[in-house]
């Protein structure tokens, strides 16, 4: 079936599905967006190893921007955002090699986001947000009392097992 998606539940969400698109398309899929969007992450198949060979596997990039994706084209060996963690919770034994292939990209980010941080100012905190605090209403539960029921070790079940 083809067809937009009209109904926001239904659109692709990559924190959740990138992992589905690096299976279909068998290659590493970045996402790059910007801080208020999300963040940047790198995708890979949770079975099987990238392709043999000497020569890196196609990497797919996509820039987030709100409600739309645009395809970007990278230059060979340009930093790479770190791979998502539900790759490293979901991942196959065959698929370990995956991340192996771009470490260099993934430290050259990361250098880059340190350069990046340093050079943004920190936000300064709404006036609103000063005057008007969050406060939690979730009421104190009251102190329960427990009954002792068995002080002797006669009373007591033992767990041990013969």
């Amino acid at each position: 079936m083809k067809g937009c998606a009209h109904l926001v539940d239904k659109w692709l969400t990559f924190s959740d599905m990138g992992h589905i698109v690096a299976n279909y398309y068998k290659r590493c899929v970045v996402v790059l967006t910007n801080l208020e969007v999300g963040k940047s992450k790198s995708f890979f198949q949770l079975r099987g190893p990238p392709l043999p060979g000497k020569q890196k596997t196609p990497i797919m990039c996509l820039g987030v921007i709100p409600n739309h994706f645009v395809l970007i084209y990278l230059k060979n060996g340009c930093p790479l955002p770190p791979s998502s963690t539900e790759w490293y919770n979901h991942k196959k034994e065959d698929a370990v090699t995956w991340e192996d292939e771009y470490l260099d990209q993934h430290e050259l980010f990361q250098k880059l986001m340190v350069i990046e941080s340093r050079n943004k100012p920190l936000q300064p905190q709404k006036e609103s947000n000063k005057a008007a605090p969050n406060l939690l209403d979730t009421l104190e539960k009251p102190k329960q009392q427990y009954e002792v029921i068995a002080e002797d070790e006669e009373d007591s079940i033992s767990l041990d097992l013969p």
